[in-house]
């Protein structure tokens, strides 16, 4: 008898059907040292079968059988094909979502097979605009699939089923159906042709005796996840035999946050990357996206930038820099390098012949393979201009990712090797297409290799024998269990909400009960699965969560009439748990390690007045930044950014005072010979200018029109002032303090006609410059002070202030012993309410500057670098602020605080 007349499981799922073959297996080998497997095998892989017998057989016309099978993806795309060329001619035919009306359109052919709707019953119906679009787009479908000789799963399993009612082949006496919670019209006809002919249909189901059934609230669903968590790791502890199951309707939202909890309860030992693929206690019932693994994104990422001949984005070269997956490992700190380097000189928007010659220029001949590649990735912009059928394409791709050393077979680990073979197999189906979809261009090529990709689920093998099967909703497992504990039980996911195909007449959906058509069907059938749960092991939890972030949720109502139990254990993530380790342990010596070594005088400083502003917010950021040189990435933009604006301001004012050099000569220039000057200053200004080469010139003639009113409006509030003489423009001094040697540069120094001098610190941003720092204990604005009090202590300093240089609201704010200066009061005039009030005069203020400048000196000096601040948003411009690791800072003072209590 051959094999497919024999008993046989029928799966709704693969993975079911790769469970149940590996159960099977190992019960038999307890009991006997020869064993046969029955026959299980999903429900299409049956019918496939015995269609290639039938035939074999003469029983089938093989001249109208299909050629082609579709499959989800493929027919998605053949469902895009037909919908694009249908409304190409639409005036807003731009503005369509294709995929989701191909998901949609896809979504509603099944029904109409599988339910078994002809096109009378539809007639029976109202149909809405949207449905008779839909028909139209169907017809054009089915004759497309004709065309190519094509058929979708639907309608091959209708003909399948047709094909069972007329067959005479010798069918198996006994069938069980494993993992169908709903069966469809089409699958019952199926049921009903094989008791026909004499096959009986069972469903199998581990049913058992549930002894424990409860309900547990938990606060959100991160408490739900922990809870589970511990159960399984108490269930397990009791007995390290049992089968258990987390079963979920959002396993997908959660698959994540459960896998790093199960990761550091059960094996924290694979947080060490060499561990990393160390078997596992859990399996997963879903895997993620092919696209999304890093290898295979790499992949993506490159086919992309070598089939597009527009720039590409510095996001995506940054990736491509950064990535280990390609190219030649010895080359990856100069790579890094290189990225630093692009997001300092180039646009948001990269060519591959601009970062090339960056590249040649930067490295210094440490990018030979680099550069090698980065030749091969623009040799084929250029040669993959014309369009070619989809297998030529896989070659094409395949061969370039091998010659820029993609995924380099000797360095893979077990995962990466099987996520290799996985993209073979998607190459492989993008080859299949020729028939399909013929000719195309390189990059809607790459487009379907990527729709390919996301399509396709990667999950790595499963090694040893998982005792926890994480599950959605709707699967089963191919064992018995022990305990289940089913999460995100809400009741806006338990029953699912209800979603009618919007291409199919609604009553017609509600009428014939097909899935998502209202609240009553869904309701019913989660009625249904929820009562095959709780027959599913012999203790069963559900648990809801209360709140999602401020909302306040609800309970399932399917669980209304199940007892309610408490939360009794929950577990920590290793962070959690090695900090609470420290701070519980008695014995734990706690050294204060905020002292870095001091400075010596071989040692050069780095920051001038931006160290002294760092040290007086947080010394950690100083010490980090100025004496380490750590410092963030540069994001690239564009055009100008802000600070390359404000620095082109300065340069403009700079070039301005240095021609024109006093208030005498600004006020005897008519408005025309004004005009005249700061044109010369601008030009002069964007000459001097270093790193704006790359700016595309419409940008830099767009600022030089922003910056001829600005100027002007600025120059008209300078000429409100008494005379002076600029003595300095953006001159560097050098400042000598506690035997440190400071460099600083301040923007400008004017000196009245009595000889005392106002110093001035442009700002071009939004905001108002506050100035209030300068009478705290420690000056988070330290640049004027230093100026004032330290590198001009042997001048008559009389005025210090910023100059907000601002098309709408430009104006001196600072501080100001006489009134030197627009807008800022004499210092004798400030009222009690001013931040200075406790100073006597101008000259008290400036020896607080000294003495509080001179101490912040001191701590830079001997090594101060503790983690201290006044307030958190004082660090919003620090380039440094992960290395403070403010968030484990808080857990710890929190940990101190409930210990001394």
């Amino acid at each position: 008898m051959s094999e497919l007349t024999q008993h046989l499981i029928l799966c709704a799922t693969a993975r079911l059907s790769r469970g149940l073959q590996l159960h099977y297996q190992r019960q038999l080998s307890l009991k006997q040292t020869q064993w046969q497997t029955p026959q299980i095998m999903t429900l299409q892989q049956w019918l496939s079968q015995l269609m290639q017998q039938g035939i074999l057989a003469g029983e089938v016309n093989i001249q109208s059988f299909p050629v082609i099978h579709l499959n989800t993806t493929t027919e998605k795309m053949l469902w895009q094909q037909t919908i694009q060329s249908c409304i190409q001619k639409h005036e807003l035919a731009d503005l369509f979502d294709i995929a989701s009306l191909a998901d949609a359109a896809m979504e509603a052919n099944q029904l109409l097979i599988e339910w078994q709707v002809n096109d009378a019953d539809l007639n029976d119906y109202f149909q809405s605009v949207e449905t008779r679009q839909f028909l139209r787009w169907r017809q054009a479908f089915h004759a497309l699939c004709a065309h190519n000789k094509a058929l979708e799963s639907a309608r091959l399993l209708a003909l399948q089923v047709d094909f069972l009612t007329n067959t005479t082949m010798q069918l198996p006496q006994a069938i069980e159906l494993a993992g169908f919670d709903r069966i469809t019209p089409l699958e019952q006809q199926l049921i009903n042709n094989l008791n026909a002919k004499n096959v009986k249909i069972n469903f199998m189901h581990h049913q058992q005796n549930a002894q424990n059934i409860q309900q547990i609230a938990c606060d959100d669903i991160d408490a739900e996840c922990r809870a589970a968590v511990a159960w399984a790791k108490a269930s397990l502890t009791q007995n390290p035999q049992a089968n258990l199951a987390i079963i979920t309707p959002v396993l997908g939202n959660i698959r994540t946050k459960l896998a790093d909890l199960l990761d550091d309860t059960f094996h924290p030992e694979t947080l060490h990357p060499s561990l990393y693929e160390a078997p596992r206690i859990m399996d997963f019932s879903i895997g993620a996206p092919l696209s999304e693994h890093a290898m295979i994104a790499t992949a993506l990422r490159l086919l992309r930038l070598a089939s597009s001949g527009q720039n590409s984005s510095q996001a995506d070269l940054s990736a491509l820099l950064l990535d280990v997956y390609w190219g030649t490992e010895t080359e990856s700190d100069a790579r890094s390098l290189l990225d630093a380097q692009m997001r300092k000189k180039l646009t948001r928007n990269v060519n591959l012949q601009t970062l090339m010659l960056l590249a040649q220029k930067a490295s210094d001949d440490a990018l030979p393979q680099f550069l090698t590649h980065l030749n091969t990735l623009q040799n084929a912009q250029t040669q993959w201009r014309g369009k070619n059928k989809p297998a030529y394409w896989a070659t094409q791709f395949s061969q370039l990712l091998s010659n820029v050393n993609w995924a380099n077979p000797s360095g893979l680990s077990s995962y990466e090797y099987q996520a290799q073979q996985s993209w073979l197999k998607a190459l492989q189906s993008l080859s299949e297409l020729d028939t399909l979809i013929g000719v195309i261009s390189a990059i809607d090529a790459l487009s379907k290799l990527n729709q390919i990709c996301s399509a396709s689920m990667f999950l790595p093998e499963t090694v040893g024998n998982p005792r926890l099967q994480l599950l959605g909703m709707l699967e089963s497992s191919a064992i018995p269990l022990n305990g289940v504990w089913i999460l995100g039980m809400n009741d806006q996911h338990w029953p699912s909400p209800a979603r009618p195909n919007a291409l199919l007449p609604v009553k017609l959906q509600r009428d014939l009960n097909m899935p998502n058509a209202d609240t009553d069907i869904q309701a019913a059938f989660a009625q249904k699965v929820q009562q095959r749960l709780l027959t599913s092991a012999n203790k069963i939890v559900f648990s809801w969560a209360r709140k999602e972030a401020d909302r306040e949720l609800r309970a399932s109502p399917l669980l209304s009439q199940l007892p309610v139990g408490d939360v009794t254990a929950t577990v920590s993530t290793i962070a959690e748990t090695l900090s609470a380790n420290v701070s519980h342990e008695s014995n734990t010596e706690l050294i204060n390690d905020y002292m870095a070594p001091a400075i010596t005088s071989a040692e050069r400083l780095r920051g001038g007045s931006a160290l002294f502003e760092a040290q007086a917010i947080c010394p950690a950021w100083a010490f980090y930044q100025y004496r380490l040189g750590a410092k963030s990435l540069e994001s690239p933009t564009d055009g100008l950014d802000s600070l390359a604006r404000g620095n082109l301001t300065h340069a403009v004012l700079q070039a301005f005072w240095l021609d024109c050099k006093s208030a005498a000569n600004l006020k005897s220039l008519s408005d025309s010979q004004l005009e005249t000057a700061i044109k010369t200053a601008i030009d002069a200004a964007f000459k001097d200018t270093r790193n704006i080469e790359n700016i595309p010139k419409q940008i830099l003639q767009i600022e030089q029109q922003r910056l001829q009113p600005l100027i002007n409006v600025w120059l008209q509030l300078e000429k409100q002032r008494a005379d002076f003489t600029v003595r300095a423009c953006e001159a560097e001094h050098t400042l000598v303090i506690e035997d440190l040697e400071i460099t600083l540069r301040i923007d400008r120094i004017d000196a009245l006609t009595d000889g005392s001098l106002v110093i001035i610190d442009y700002k071009t941003g939004s905001s108002k410059p506050s100035h209030s720092s300068w009478a705290d204990e420690r000056i988070t604005k330290p640049q004027i002070p230093l100026y004032a009090a330290l590198v001009l202590k042997e001048e008559q300093v009389v005025a210090a202030c910023f100059a907000k240089v601002d098309m709408l609201e430009s104006q001196f704010s600072g501080v100001a012993e006489n009134d030197a200066l627009p807008n800022i009061k004499p210092f004798s005039d400030l009222k009690n309410g001013s931040v200075f009030k406790d100073f006597a005069d101008f000259e008290a203020l400036i020896a607080h500057w000294q003495q509080s400048l001179t101490a912040i000196a001191h701590e830079i000096k001997t090594g101060v670098a503790n983690v201290r601040f006044e307030n958190e948003t004082d660090l919003l411009y620090c380039d440094v602020k992960p290395l403070l690791r403010l968030p484990e800072r808080a857990l710890q003072f929190e940990q101190q605080a409930s210990l001394q209590k």
